[in-house]
């Protein structure tokens, strides 16, 4: 998918709010700002937004000489969902279809995106998922695919919502499915890493990975080898989030998201705040 021009104005304000989290120097701010309004004026809107914030994150860690801004925004997210946990586990086994329950909750879990807003609740987005439809369905055939195949590549999105991927996985995994489970190979926004997914486990459940190139969604021409033979091999393919729908749309995978942006919105044919579980593919 490649950008709109909706994308600058939220890539400044993900420069501003990053900045600010890794400083209190106003200057520095200022600095980063107009560091990354001149890297975003020189490049076209060709590019995926992934590709994109990438370039503008990395001025903003050089700037301000921290690596990970988000790191407390993350563990707190990782702590609150981590409480939540139990709760997703009953809200499964006690559904009359326990896998359509476990990929909403999933998709609940995708609330927590600190790209888009700092402000979510995740409790009542739960219990919305369960009462809302999908404004693009494509249910029957994930679980039609699911079914047959023995391997799934599960791609995450956002630290927090990993416990919402875990219950998922899980029951997959009880359903005899060889999971791999890939997450960003370094810090970008508030994306999954190899240390939220050990804090929540997932060794446990699943083979955990990196997609590698150190971009908001899996960009396959910077992604890791491992990445991209496990994308091409596995016989289903669980995309999480709107940077991995980005920068994937045209991959055969299925995408499970919550609609956070116009751009999305438009890309899609939806409305913002809309559920999807769509499959993807070129055209």
């Amino acid at each position: 998918m490649k950008a709109y021009a909706d994308c600058i104005p939220c890539f400044l304000r993900q420069a501003l709010e990053a900045a600010r989290m890794a400083t209190d120097d106003e200057e520095v701010h200022e600095e980063v700002l107009r560091k990354v309004m001149k890297y975003l004026s020189s490049e076209s809107l060709d590019k995926t937004p992934a590709e994109l914030s990438k370039k503008a994150h990395s001025i903003v860690k050089e700037i301000t000489n921290c690596n990970d801004p988000y790191l407390k925004a993350k563990q707190r997210d990782n702590k609150t969902a981590k409480r939540l946990y139990p709760k997703v586990k009953r809200m499964i086994t006690s559904s009359a279809d326990p896998l359509l329950t476990a990929i909403k909750l999933a998709i609940a879990g995708n609330i927590i995106d600190l790209g888009v807003s700092s402000s979510y609740d995740v409790e009542k987005t739960m219990t919305n998922v369960l009462k809302t439809d999908f404004a693009i369905d494509e249910y029957k055939s994930l679980k039609k695919d699911l079914d047959k195949a023995e391997q799934v590549l599960y791609i995450g999105d956002n630290a927090g919502e990993i416990f919402f991927d875990k219950p998922l996985m899980e029951y997959l995994s009880e359903l005899g499915k060889k999971i791999v489970y890939a997450v960003r190979d370094e810090p970008i926004i508030n994306d999954a890493t190899v240390e939220d997914a050990e804090f929540a486990g997932i060794e446990d459940v699943a083979k955990v990975i990196t997609a590698g190139g150190g971009a908001s969604g899996a960009v396959l021409d910077l992604c890791s080898p491992e990445f991209v033979e496990c994308l091409r091999n596995a016989e289903v393919v669980i995309s999480k989030g709107q940077g991995n729908y980005e920068s994937l749309n045209e991959e055969q995978a299925y995408f499970l998201l919550i609609v956070k942006c116009k751009p999305i919105a438009k890309d899609l044919g939806v409305k913002v705040g809309d559920l999807v579980l769509k499959k993807g593919g070129k055209q």
